[in-house]
This record gives structure tokens, C-alpha cells and sequence, in this order.
């Protein structure tokens, strides 16, 4: 069955990543990009996690996994390449009510972690819930393809204006056509050229 996508607000909240080799530092890193109080159990690390854990952007029990770890966790990942471990993991994180994602084991899983495509805030996730990751990464690299960092930009933008609109349009109708008129206009294109001052007076104009 195909999983239900959600995004989640990881700002400040306790992620426990069991496991200290490099996909475990990948994972880290994804996280730490979302603001996420990343902890690290393993006995061993990665050069990089290492290096994260002594610049005191990671918490790292030197230590096997216990199931105390995980006590008042957000999320969870298991990438220890051991499934005994990791089902160890599984099984009390969700017997805490903890989201947890085993790596390359779906069914030990109450979620899955999509590719990522990131924009700044502009966020897009690609999935095939858990059936083919090698089609998801191409997937990917098509979106990352034609979505630049314009689009960043754009949703900055969109963001700032936001009150303006609102406060402008007490309809919801005429406020979502003036958003279309921004999006219809060439604040893209002008965006994509490196032009934002432009950008953004070409924007209040379709307000």
C-alpha cells in the first residue's frame, strides 16, 4: 500500500540515529538540515559523525543500543546493517509510540524516508514506498533538474508578500488569483536570471 506523505517540524526535537557508519551519517545530516536535536548511539563513528559530535552538533552515546535510549524520542533510525539490532530498535521505539525508520527494511518501519529534493523552503519528497529507492534517486535527479534555486526564492517571496495579499483581498478567490497573476508573470524567469529587486517590484505589481 502506498504510505500516507506528511512533513514533519524536526526543530529542537530529540532524533536518536543508532548505528555510526556512513549511512548512518547520512541520515544525520539530513536531519541536522531540518533543525533536528540529533543523538547518535554507537560504539564507533564515521570520520564525519566524529567530527559533528566534537564540534557539539551531535550527542553521542558511546555505548550498544538500549531501549532506555530511546525514552522521550521524536524519531528514530536504525542503520546498523544488523538486523537483530535494528528489530530491537523497531520494536521499542514503537512499542513508545516513537516513529521509526529501519534502513532497507520496510516492514520494520512506521515510516519511510523519501528522497529529498530542498529548495529552502521549498521541500519536495519522492517516494515509491519502499518498492524501488533506485527509481526514486531518478526521480529525483529529473526534479532537481528542472527545479533550481529560483524556486527558493520564489516561495521567499510569495512568503513576504503574504500580509500584503491578505490584507488587500478579504475574498479568498481574488487573493488566489493574485497569487496567479505573480505566478503567470515573469518573476520566475527574472528570478532565475539573478534579478530579485526586479523581481520583487514586478511581484507588488500584480498584487
Amino acid at each position: 500500500m502506498p504510505h500516507y506523505p506528511v512533513n514533519l517540524d524536526l526543530r529542537g526535537r530529540k532524533c536518536i540515529v543508532v548505528g555510526g557508519g556512513n549511512v548512518a551519517e547520512r541520515k544525520v545530516r539530513v536531519l541536522l538540515d531540518f533543525d533536528a536535536n540529533v543523538i547518535v548511539v554507537a560504539p564507533q563513528l564515521t570520520i564525519g559523525l566524529k567530527e559533528l559530535a566534537d564540534a557539539g552538533k551531535i550527542e553521542h552515546i558511546n555505548e550498544p543500543f538500549r531501549p532506555e535510549f530511546l525514552q522521550e524520542a521524536f524519531l528514530a533510525i536504525a542503520a546498523t546493517g544488523d538486523r537483530e539490532t535494528n528489530s530491537a530498535v523497531s520494536s521499542k521505539a514503537q512499542e513508545l509510540g516513537v516513529l521509526v525508520n529501519v534502513v532497507d527494511d520496510p516492514e520494520l518501519c512506521t515510516f519511510l524516508v523519501p528522497a529529498i529534493v530542498r529548495r529552502g523552503n521549498v521541500v519536495i519528497s519522492i517516494s515509491t514506498s519502499g518498492k524501488s529507492p533506485i527509481l526514486a534517486k531518478q526521480i529525483k535527479e529529473k526534479v532537481e533538474s528542472c527545479i533550481g534555486p529560483e524556486y527558493q526564492y520564489l516561495a521567499d517571496m510569495l512568503g513576504a508578500l503574504r500580509d500584503e495579499i491578505k490584507a488587500k483581498y478579504e475574498d479568498s478567490a481574488e487573493r488566489k488569483l493574485a497569487y496567479q497573476r505573480i505566478l503567470d508573470s515573469e518573476v520566475l524567469d527574472l528570478l532565475a536570471q539573478g534579478k530579485h529587486e526586479e523581481a520583487f517590484k514586478r511581484a507588488r505589481k500584480c498584487i
